[in-house]
């Protein structure tokens, strides 16, 4: 019986462990989501039918300018501030100038920019398989792989 004690927490943990690996997951995974209204275009990077969104790009339909969303820049940044940031693509870094404004949701200081349509950075994205931005001290690379982005190029650029 001494040694029932011995092994039984480890059955035991086998066992519950064993289940848990069968359960499904019920996290969803982020994705590229391209929606067009009247007026405005959106490619937003998020988990669908929720507020989880780790960028997005998006314009007035015909405006010829697109803005570079991060609701989740850095929590170092000052809001409602002018701040500098970095998206790199391969190995090409690009400084942009944001406008900050404090993510009450998060904590977080979210960052935008706006961009003309034919920036060389739309260019390298749309050949990319992904790109990181460095916000602050906050560093997150997304994946471009599917992501469609020459779709909300296309309703950007000005008739």
């Amino acid at each position: 019986m001494n040694w029932l004690r011995r092994i039984f927490p480890a059955l035991l943990g086998a066992t519950i462990l064993g289940i848990w690996a069968l359960t499904p997951a019920h996290a969803q995974e982020r994705e590229w989501l391209l929606d067009a209204a009247d007026e405005d275009a959106f490619l937003v990077f998020g988990v669908p039918e929720t507020d989880d969104v780790g960028v997005s790009f998006w314009c007035k339909i015909g405006s010829g300018k697109v803005k570079l969303f991060f609701p989740e820049g850095s929590a170092d940044l000052k809001a409602d501030a002018s701040a500098d940031f970095t998206v790199t693509v391969g190995e090409k870094a690009h400084v942009l100038k944001g406008t900050t404004t404090e993510n009450a949701m998060t904590g977080a200081t979210s960052i935008e920019t706006e961009l003309q349509i034919d920036d060389p950075l739309f260019r390298e994205l749309e050949l990319a398989d992904r790109f990181a931005a460095k916000i602050g001290s906050h560093e997150t690379t997304y994946p471009l792989v599917d992501a469609g982005l020459g779709s909300l190029f296309k309703l950007c650029r000005t008739k």
